[in-house]
């Protein structure tokens, strides 16, 4: 009975001194959650521009988060500042593929696969999609009685700068 009460105790001191650290620091912090004796004493969130969280916490109660210069946390001395928000670039591209399937509905995924491949290589923080031309399906020809060929052609800018979200 005694070694439950000293537990019980234990944890109450652990969860009261693990809130108590959190309270001093910045704008945007939440109380922390202490979940285990290796459990992090303080736990921030930071909502950027973009609607993307960024989070840290820490064992030894020192966090902090701001809104300030596009927002930031920070724990134990370690900053993650939110990533910049997109643009769309200026620079426009024009990709073509295209897909063979038995049917055109499966040479049309094809080639949307293929187009999403090519584009997501070019712009790794995504595209703004300015035109697409879904172009004829057709027989792959007299030699050929198996399937059909569609193709796609899509002009795109990349967002913009490349870490943004």
């Amino acid at each position: 009975m005694n070694l439950r009460l000293d537990w019980l105790r234990t944890a109450v001191v652990a969860a009261v001194l693990g809130l108590t650290a959190c309270s001093g620091g910045g704008t945007g912090e939440e109380p922390g959650v202490l979940e285990s004796s290796e459990a992090a004493l303080c736990t921030v969130e930071q909502t950027c521009a973009s609607g993307t969280p960024v989070t840290c916490s820490s064992a030894t109660s020192a966090c902090q988060s701001s809104p300030d210069n596009g927002g930031w946390v920070e724990c134990d001395g370690v900053r993650t500042t939110c990533p910049p928000p997109c643009t769309c670039g200026t620079t426009q591209y024009t990709s073509t593929r295209y897909g063979e399937g038995a049917g055109c509905g499966a040479a049309m995924s094809q080639a949307r696969t293929l187009l999403a491949q090519t584009v997501a290589a070019r712009c790794p923080a995504g595209s703004c999609t300015v035109s697409q031309d879904l172009l004829d399906c057709e027989p792959l020809g007299p030699s050929r009685l198996d399937g059909f060929r569609a193709t796609i052609t899509r002009t795109y800018t990349c967002k913009e700068p490349l870490n943004c979200r």
